[in-house]
């Protein structure tokens, strides 16, 4: 018999239903376990067939394996291949064990009992729930993720400004070093501010590589750096004849201070000023 493979608790699944959705199965029948991470449905008619299907353990890798129901009909067939690609996902994202995981689990289960009992309509409804509190929970994660990653790369941005001193004597032809180390934690504090008014509105949920989304985070406050340098050369050499007010004289270092964190704050900003460059690469308009 050919093995489907999806989460569920180590409950009797009635009781999950019940649990999960406050209400009953209908016409049930009777469940008994057949050993660690084994359950048996068996119907209340002699002539239905028993279902069997196990239940997360060390054994099954925290997943379920069910058989598919004899002769499915198309929606039982993508309702099933529904089932087990959200039981993998849920599993890898969310972990075994922890209440989010745990929450979904039991949802994946009545699902499952509602293909057993050849109900695909209402196993469909509770997937599409499943899926709903799986995205809820994967997107706060990866949110977490996001913010730690740009948290730790702003420490790494402070790491850059420090080690910058060494190299303070080469660049004083350029920039002064006190003015480029305060500009790196500008540009620091900028991105991670950015993320901070942000990240209740990213939109994370599909994303499925933990260290993708950190390593996105990671490279905000680096790239912001990097950004604030090349935006003050240009500035500062007129290479582009831009205007920030009326400052006092000897007090320019204020403008290039908020520049940085405007690098930091707004990619826009610091790809606006660099595309403006005259030999940035922009592409020409078409003769007419």
């Amino acid at each position: 018999m050919s093995a489907w493979r999806t989460v569920n608790q180590a409950k009797p699944a009635f009781v999950f239903l019940l649990d999960s959705l406050g209400a009953g199965i209908h016409n049930p029948g009777t469940f008994s376990m057949k050993g660690e991470g084994t359950a048996t449905h068996r119907a209340p008619t002699a002539n239905t067939p028993e279902y069997e299907f196990h239940l997360p353990s060390k054994q099954t890798d925290y997943l379920i394996s069910f058989a598919p129901v004899a002769d499915p009909s198309p929606e039982e067939q993508r309702l099933t291949a529904d089932i087990v690609i959200l039981d993998h996902r849920a599993r890898h994202q969310l972990r075994p064990k922890t209440r989010e995981w745990d929450e979904v689990s039991k949802l994946l289960v009545n699902a499952v009992m509602f293909l057993f009992q050849r109900d695909a309509a209402e196993g469909r409804i509770i997937l599409s729930e499943a899926e709903k509190i799986y995205y809820h929970h994967n997107q706060t994660r990866n949110r977490i993720r996001y913010l730690a990653g740009a948290v730790l790369g702003t420490v790494a941005a402070a790491v850059v400004a420090t080690a910058s001193i060494l190299l303070a004597k080469s660049l004083s032809q350029f920039i002064a070093p006190q003015l480029l180390i305060l500009m790196f934690v500008f540009a620091g504090a900028g991105s991670l501010a950015s993320v901070l008014t942000r990240i209740s509105s990213l939109d994370l949920r599909k994303e499925t590589s933990n260290f993708s989304v950190f390593v996105s985070g990671f490279s905000r406050p680096l790239v912001a750096i990097f950004m604030a340098v090349i935006v003050f050369l240009i500035l500062d050499g007129k290479i582009l004849d831009v205007h920030f007010g009326t400052p006092e004289a000897g007090k320019t270092s204020g403008v290039y201070l908020v520049t940085s964190f405007l690098c930091g704050f707004s990619e826009r900003f610091a790809k606006d000023i660099v595309s403006r460059v005259p030999f940035a690469g922009k592409a020409a308009s078409p003769e007419k």
